[in-house]
């Protein structure tokens, strides 16, 4: 199974974004920078970044783990443009981490392997 990722995260001027990026960033391809920070109301100047990326199990897994996420019981959208779809719509499963300094969240889109893959 894989995993299509699209990370977001936006944080208080003064805090290292650097504290919320995943280890495993170069598996990440960034999409939007500061210039598209969408949450100035709440932190005043921010530092945002999206990323995307397409994981395996065991990198989702770390991914989680590391940054701290936990999947929310809330029905989205969907994500547009998620890493393996593209620019199609695909479902998606909200993930969250608690932070004082950051608003970070995660859509996740699981996208199971056929039976026949690798044979």
């Amino acid at each position: 199974m894989k995993f299509s990722v699209i990370y977001e995260v936006d944080c208080a001027g003064g805090v290292p974004i650097r504290n919320f990026m995943p280890s495993q960033r170069r598996l990440f391809q960034q999409t939007e920078g500061d210039e598209c920070a969408e949450r100035p109301w709440l932190f005043g100047k921010c530092k945002h970044r999206k990323l995307v990326a397409l994981l395996t199990r065991d990198q989702f897994d770390r991914f989680v783990d590391e940054c701290g996420l936990v999947a929310e019981d809330y029905e989205t959208a969907g994500s547009l443009g998620a890493p393996g779809f593209g620019f199609g719509w695909a479902p998606a499963m909200p993930f969250c981490a608690d932070s004082e300094d950051a608003y970070v969240d995660a859509y996740v889109t699981p996208i199971p392997e056929p039976v026949w893959a690798g044979r």
